[in-house]
């Protein structure tokens, strides 16, 4: 009986696991059919791609070829700056005891609860007055602001998994506080911060409505605002959009695969664990 339903409970995961698949990998599949199909036959049912036009992704990537370069450089940017900043934010969190401590964890939770949209307005005007809007500056500043909550969070809980005797040595050793990061927290917090840089850096890749409300220069678009551009009163360019998708989720697909390793182990140690 016992291995009956072990045998079952293998098929159950293996069935859900399938359907799970196919309901990531259909919409990539159909953007692909409509990518490879000429503008006049966009309306034709296919179950499998008919048509190969590869021109649809050479125009697409003409179009889009600068502004994938300026997403992957928002998203860098962010990742660095955010990571710089949550790694002694988030040590500092989870090893020392003071007043504010749990005030400011509770606020750091309350605002992922936030919708982001909420404070743009004022960002809009405060920017203005200042003289940075539509600068690459004031975007990556707004970026980092907003996905840094998340990642102390979750260095937050990473760091209190590590056992405090090798800080305790280090401190023995004579080292600085600053001496104890480089050297003892961050090569043993690989996972965790590599956790928390891959959701940055794919949350600030994807990003829409922030560069929409803080960038008017063509030139400064994301991949989201161009991709957006190509939705018209008129006509909507349905292979081109979608060629230009498939092109845009090269850089982070490359970078989670590229990641993977650390990512799986950031998880199962704990690096998401609240």
């Amino acid at each position: 009986m016992r291995n009956n339903k072990s045998i079952a409970g293998k098929i159950v995961r293996i069935i859900l696991c399938i359907l799970f698949c196919m309901f990531a990998a259909i919409p990539i599949y159909e953007a692909l059919i409509v990518s490879l199909t000429p503008y006049s036959h966009l309306l034709e049912a296919q179950l499998v791609p008919h048509y190969f036009e590869l021109s649809n992704f050479t125009s697409a990537f003409g179009l889009i070829a600068g502004n994938v370069l300026n997403s992957f450089f928002y998203a860098c940017c962010a990742t660095v700056l955010t990571t710089l900043i949550s790694i002694p934010a988030a040590y500092v969190l989870s090893r020392y005891r003071f007043k504010l401590r749990q005030g400011m964890l509770f606020i750091l939770l309350l605002t992922q609860m936030m919708a982001g949209i909420v404070i743009l307005p004022t960002l809009y005007r405060m920017f203005q007055s200042l003289g940075i809007l539509n600068s690459r500056g004031a975007l990556v500043l707004v970026l980092t602001g907003i996905n840094l909550a998340l990642v102390v969070t979750i260095l937050h809980g990473y760091f209190s998994t590590l056992p405090a005797e090798l800080e305790e040595a280090a401190a023995l050793d004579g080292c600085s506080y600053i001496q104890l990061l480089v050297r003892v927290i961050f090569p043993i917090s690989g996972p965790g911060i590599a956790v928390g840089a891959i959701f940055v850096f794919i949350n600030s890749y994807n990003e829409f409505v922030v560069p929409l409300f803080l960038l008017s220069d063509a030139n400064k678009y994301p991949l989201t605002l161009v991709v957006y551009s190509l939705l018209s009163d008129t006509t909507i360019r349905w292979h081109i959009m979608a060629a230009a998708s498939l092109i845009g989720i090269i850089p982070p697909v490359v970078i989670f695969t590229f990641f993977q390793k650390y990512i799986i182990q950031g998880v199962t140690s704990g690096a998401v664990k609240g």
